[in-house]
């Protein structure tokens, strides 16, 4: 699954780094600080940039705006639980899960402004933050988007909502 040179997130934690040995059951990472750490295999996933491939660009009706009876001005919800997303993922790696869930994240944002909606909330749950963290470093890139944890009511801590403007 690793190998030497790879470069490496830990899941659990801020920090990532380099492969430069494998041993039976455990992985030793060059840290971003100069310190070797060993980890288990589970603990860690690939550091790939995700690459975009051909975006196209297509027409789209024009939709008012108002709130008034239009369905678009609705909040989207988006369930981003990977169980909600493929049919199964017993054969998927977390990184494998972690960049559908991405890669879903961008569709709708797309999605979104082509329909000009308003609001989209993104449910991504609690877990132990990775979605959320890799969720916001997307969201950043992006301009003309406002975002916020959502309904606390409604969702406790597990979901984040994305306003377009």
């Amino acid at each position: 699954m690793f190998h030497i040179g790879d470069r490496v997130k830990v899941i659990d934690d801020n920090q990532s780094g380099v492969v430069i040995g494998i041993l039976k059951n455990q992985i030793i990472v060059l840290n971003e600080f100069g310190f070797e750490e060993a980890f288990y295999p589970n603990e860690l996933i690939p550091d790939k940039k995700l690459e975009i491939g051909k975006v196209e660009i297509l027409p789209v009706e024009k939709f008012s705006r108002k709130s008034e009876g239009n369905p678009l001005s609705e909040i989207k919800e988006i369930d981003l639980h990977i169980g909600q997303l493929v049919d199964s993922f017993i054969h998927l790696t977390n990184y494998e899960m972690l960049q559908i869930q991405l890669q879903k994240i961008e569709e709708e944002i797309e999605l979104a402004r082509a329909e000009r909606r308003s609001r989209i909330v993104f449910i991504h749950g609690h877990g132990t933050g990775k979605l959320k963290e890799e969720m916001m470093n997307l969201l950043s890139r992006y301009t003309g988007i406002e975002i916020y944890d959502a309904s606390f009511r409604k969702y406790k801590l597990g979901a984040t909502e994305v306003k377009l403007r």
